[in-house]
């Protein structure tokens, strides 16, 4: 197998290690425990709704960079709380509370690491 090949496959599989986040776990245990809905159904036809979504995320970020991504994100992460109300208040919060660490965190993680690795 040549560099280019092994180097495609470990990203792709970074990329898939990268989706099945602590984010994504928390949320889908949100979700598990508020709801009656199939959770593997709801994993199976979520991962392929959330494809269109992803795509224009990477098309952001590629156009505009990081915040813009991370804005689509933000606001998807606000539309899936507002929805989220109609099963329970306390998972609308929980989920927008989710967000709101994870772009900290992201802004954090940028600032340590800049001090670093400069």
């Amino acid at each position: 197998m040549n560099n280019e090949i092994s180097a495609y496959i470990i990203t792709i599989v970074a990329f898939a290690f990268f989706v099945v986040c602590p984010r994504l776990g928390a949320m889908t245990n949100l979700l598990e425990r508020n709801t009656d809905f199939p959770i593997y159904w709801l994993v199976i036809i979520g991962t392929f709704a959330s494809i269109p979504m992803l795509v224009l995320m990477t098309w952001l970020i590629r156009h505009w960079g990081l915040m813009a991504g991370l804005g689509l994100a933000i606001v998807t992460d606000l539309i899936a709380a507002l929805i989220l109300t109609s099963v329970s208040m306390k998972v609308a919060v929980e989920t927008f509370i989710i967000a709101i660490f994870v772009v900290g965190g992201n802004q954090i993680a940028k600032t340590i690491t800049a001090h670093f690795f400069s």
